[in-house]
């Protein structure tokens, strides 16, 4: 299955660009993905094994804690939701067959699918769904991440075996995109005691072993419910071994030897010259992962004054960042939906590169001098390579900077505790809109406490009215309101469009990631992956 990413044409390369004789910058890398009407008509082979080498591995195999890293890594096959998604991200019919809301958006009422099973032979019926509902929102269980995604569901109800009714506490159009399986994933109420050990989902695939960071071994679920187009059971595939491996060059190379037959993603620097040098032996896939951006803390230290974050903003060139960092993969960005999103809005107004400007500002407010401290993550590279044209703007206008690379644990310790003045932050694509504008920055949203502890009136308002609403164009001109007052504001500064390449050899047919990089929805990914000689 030959994919090649397509896109809009760069008239600046990346070499002309560092010698300082670029001219106007118009490129935007696109997701160029195949047709999943193409892949129907081939004949898929059933059997075989799949090795595969992702990015980082998952911090635990209880998905109610530890949710977050299970969305591209291989053990999100493990699981499904009430709802599902489509090829381009859409939110669909998954274990819940149909659902509507009550008339004041305080409860929605969902229809399962019968037949559907956990892996150990249980009927995913309303009361594991409740049982799940109240496991997830157990602050001595789930995690922050997984309790902020269902917070507004006050409780499940059983209404009869295949219905259960969700209430909210407040009026929530976003309902349906919660309980999608990323972020909330169904475990056989049965199972919950030895989630830890052996989880037991209800996905295409079901769990073997894990060893972290070496190996996770997954077998095909032969009672899935999902079929294809010509109605074969799905999914092909006997079994998926993961083999998680940190470093991008290591990675690759794993690939082009032939350990693995499937890489979650390149770096930024190999992908032009691999898809020169391979395309005939290796398909591959570009996707919008999600963003990088500059969080301001509201809660101490020099970014209080809003002249600071003013000049800080001016002094940020995002075209360095576009080409150092990206190698023109993906776009600079001044919101979290990419063009051509559903979600992308129009008129959005923020600080322009304007480092003579931020001079004047520091001037002007007798800052000139002013001492800041620069937060990254030192795992993801993107990260920290952001955070360096970060720092030498800043010093470029007259700041004084002290960047600080840390790895995972010391981040987010800095992060909660406020022990930074700037910090590169990145978001993973969000289905709905509300869990990034209201968990992100409304103010009060815990994990908003732990980033910028921004806090603004009219902002929350605008929020809260948006998540109330069921229309998506009225949605939609609240939140440009709502993020133009960030814009002014500053607790959040958008740097640029997180885009990754994934890999494969052609001997994977079937399989291509989602547009927002899924490793399985509905009909696509790794349920309709197989293997050819």
């Amino acid at each position: 299955m030959a994919q090649q990413q397509t896109g809009r044409a760069n008239e600046v390369s990346r070499r002309q660009f560092l010698a300082g004789t670029g001219g106007a910058l118009v490129g935007v890398s696109t997701l160029g993905l195949a047709s999943q009407a193409a892949a129907a008509k081939r004949h898929p082979q059933r059997g075989g094994t799949l090795e595969f080498s992702s990015r980082g591995d998952i911090a635990g195999l209880d998905a109610h804690k530890h949710n977050v890293n299970h969305a591209i890594n291989a053990t999100a096959v493990l699981y499904t939701g009430l709802t599902d998604l489509d090829l381009q991200g859409n939110i669909i019919p998954g274990l819940a067959e149909s659902w509507e809301p009550s008339k004041d958006l305080k409860s929605w009422v969902f229809r399962l699918r019968k037949g559907a099973q956990f892996h150990n032979g249980r009927d995913i019926d309303a009361e594991a769904v409740k049982l799940n509902i109240e496991r997830i929102k157990d602050p001595k269980i789930g995690g922050n991440w997984e309790r902020g995604a269902i917070a507004s569901i006050t409780r499940a109800e059983v209404i009869d075996r295949y219905t259960v009714r969700l209430h909210t506490r407040e009026p929530d159009a976003s309902v349906p995109t919660a309980v999608m399986h990323y972020p909330t994933r169904m475990i056989a109420p049965d199972a919950f005691d030895k989630v830890s050990e052996h989880p037991v989902g209800a996905g295409p695939f079901k769990f073997v072993s894990w060893t972290r960071w070496n190996e996770t071994r997954l077998a095909r679920f032969e009672n899935y419910w999902e079929t294809d187009a010509e109605g074969h059971s799905l999914p092909y595939l006997d079994e998926i071994i993961n083999k998680p491996k940190r470093e991008d060059s290591v990675r690759l190379t794993a690939l082009l030897t032939g350990q693995v037959g499937l890489i979650s993603n390149m770096a930024q620097a190999d992908v032009a010259r691999f898809k020169k040098d391979h395309s005939d032996q290796y398909d591959t896939w570009t996707w919008h992962y999600g963003g990088r951006f500059l969080v301001c803390n509201f809660r101490r230290g020099p970014f209080q004054d809003k002249q600071l974050r003013q000049a800080a903003a001016h002094a940020i060139n995002r075209e360095a960042i576009h080409y150092t960092v990206y190698y023109e993969q993906g776009a600079m960005a001044n919101q979290p939906y990419p063009e051509g999103n559903a979600w992308h809005m129009e008129g959005i107004k923020v600080p322009e590169y304007d480092p003579e400007r931020a001079r004047a500002i520091l001037k002007k407010a007798r800052a000139v001098g002013t001492e800041l401290k620069l937060v990254s993550f030192a795992n993801i590279s993107s990260s920290h390579q952001i955070g360096q044209v970060v720092q030498d703007s800043w010093a470029s206008v007259g700041f004084k900077v002290k960047h600080e690379i840390l790895d995972t644990v010391p981040f987010r310790n800095a992060r909660t505790k406020g022990a930074f003045d700037g910090l590169i932050q990145g978001n993973t694509y969000r289905y709905d809109p509300d869990a990034f504008y209201g968990r992100n920055l409304h103010s009060q949203s815990g994990y908003a406490k732990v980033l910028s502890g921004w806090q603004h009136e009219r902002y929350d308002k605008l929020v809260e009215e948006a998540k109330r609403t069921l229309d998506p164009a009225r949605r939609k001109e609240l939140y440009t309101e709502a993020w133009n007052i960030v814009g002014d504001e500053l607790p959040h500064f958008y740097l640029h469009e997180e885009v990754y390449t994934s890999g494969a050899t052609k001997g994977l047919q079937g399989y291509q990631p989602s547009q927002m990089g899924a490793v399985h929805y509905q009909g696509g990914g790794l349920r309709a992956a197989y293997m050819t000689a």
